[in-house]
């Protein structure tokens, strides 16, 4: 190839769109997130499922849940084709550090962590670097605590920074990175477990943030008016017992991961620079889900409130690369189906017709953000179904193929008032139900794959 870029793709776990410090809505901040972004295009995307593994699998695919299946938990591992897999097709050397397993078959070179609820591993790379120094038994035991109490009683360790999971991952990155070569282009994922792994962050990120100002916010759930945007991630009695302390603990400890994986990005930073290819190598963040912080008294992500659904899409080309005049965060509609897309149009491959995603790259050149699908954003876990149109966020149940929320984006932004059952809500629902049709009917499976799990019926449009 006689030009070509090299591409760092970040996929922290879990992180929400407002943890980016340039939002400015907590009290954090994450410098070396915001370089990425102040170098070029910063988007708010919508999850295409926000579950585990599902939305992870289309940041990988390109896919829709309703495309590739995995709109509920799964017990066993779960193995994916998707751009990675393209880019190797194209002569990428590809390489990857944290949970990549599902696309092992893609990389030239892994660095495989498991997922934090696996207790043991023969390949997990963090497993055997923590029984070597002595300390698995200890990690253990958190995980285990972690499984029984998730981020509500969590047993916190005396680790050193590289010693977490995500230094760990930081750390071999890294490593890869100082030793990817430079006569052939180069792909590096980099997938943290975190910050929604629902575990403590090390010692020296504890503190980050101000932990009198997290408590701000704290309300106790309405269950009556939940169930139908939310499924609940922990028992009822574990968030009936939220107070106001807790959940600024909660909070700090997500907030410390936060900044744990900024600093892991800035450590990619500080070895790009030291390679002679970093003017042609870009970078692409984004994550599979976001994760609720007491918003309407939830802890979790199962649901299609905002904090849970919204997450970051960054695109950092090797210099500024923004266009004078364009919006520092454009506005429109963008799913985390349109990484894939715009992955693939950076290598210079051909995208697949059965994606649904587009090329985000225009967007440095301060064009509109368009949705790739003509009725607006979908999203799927479980039973539920979501469109997200310019104004209106509507959640179906597709079992009982009934609307079970509508939230008017504009005048509630804070979700708080379901207007399904009213008058404006019943006058709405014609032209909504059209136009999920018209979001659904371009969605077509993987020609000769099956994910292996049924996806759920398609709900009457009519």
């Amino acid at each position: 190839m006689a030009f070509f870029r090299n591409i760092i793709v970040v996929l922290p776990h879990g992180l929400r769109s407002d943890a980016v410090g340039d939002c400015r809505v907590w009290p954090l901040s994450t410098p070396n997130m915001e370089k990425l972004a102040a170098r070029g295009s910063r988007l708010v995307a919508s999850t295409a499922c926000p579950a585990d593994p599902g939305g992870m699998v289309s940041l990988l695919t390109g896919l829709h849940a309703r495309q590739h299946g995995y709109v509920e938990p799964l017990t066993g591992p779960v193995a994916v084709e998707g751009w990675p897999s393209l880019l190797a097709e194209s002569g990428y050397h590809v390489a990857g550090a944290g949970l990549v397993g599902a696309i092992e078959p893609s990389l030239r070179e892994a660095v495989i962590v498991e997922p934090v609820d696996v207790l043991d591993s023969a390949r997990c790379r963090y497993v055997a670097a923590m029984k070597q120094k002595g300390q698995w038994d200890a990690v253990r035991q958190q995980r285990r605590q972690r499984l029984r109490f998730g981020p509500f009683e969590p047993d916190r360790l005396m680790l050193e920074p590289d010693d977490d999971v995500d230094g760990f991952i930081a750390a071999e990155a890294a490593r890869l990175l100082a030793n990817m070569p430079e006569d052939k282009p180069w792909a590096l994922v980099v997938c943290f477990t975190g910050p929604g792994n629902d575990l403590p962050p090390p010692p020296l990120y504890e503190s980050v943030a101000d932990r009198d100002a997290l408590r701000a916010g704290y309300i106790l759930a309405d269950f009556t008016k939940l169930d139908h945007v939310a499924e609940l991630d922990y028992p009822r009695v574990m968030l009936q017992r939220l107070e106001p302390d807790r959940l600024a603990r909660i909070r700090a400890d997500y907030l410390g991961r936060v900044a744990l994986i900024d600093h892991g990005i800035g450590r990619l930073a500080s070895t790009l620079e030291t390679r002679g290819d970093a003017g042609r190598t870009w970078t692409v963040m984004s994550s599979d889900r976001g994760m609720l912080l007491g918003e309407h008294g939830l802890i979790g992500y199962r649901s299609f409130l905002a904090p849970a659904v919204e997450v970051p899409v960054i695109i950092a080309p090797p210099a500024p690369g923004r266009a004078e005049g364009a919006e520092e965060v454009p506005d429109g509609l963008v799913s985390t189906v349109d990484v894939a897309a715009t992955i693939a149009a950076l290598a210079a491959c051909d995208v697949p017709s059965y994606l649904a995603g587009r090329s985000l790259l225009p967007t440095l050149q301060g064009d509109p953000v368009y949705p790739a699908l003509h009725g607006g954003l979908v999203a799927e876990f479980g039973r539920r179904l979501m469109l997200e149109t310019e104004r209106y966020r509507l959640i179906f149940d597709v079992v009982e193929q009934r609307a079970t929320g509508l939230y008017d984006l504009l005048n509630d932004p804070q979700e708080a008032t379901n207007i399904v059952d009213s008058a404006t809500g019943r006058n709405l629902l014609d032209s909504m139900r059209w136009r999920l049709g018209d979001a659904l009917m371009p969605l077509r499976a993987r020609p000769g794959t099956d994910a292996g799990v049924q996806p759920a019926p398609v709900p009457r449009v009519g």
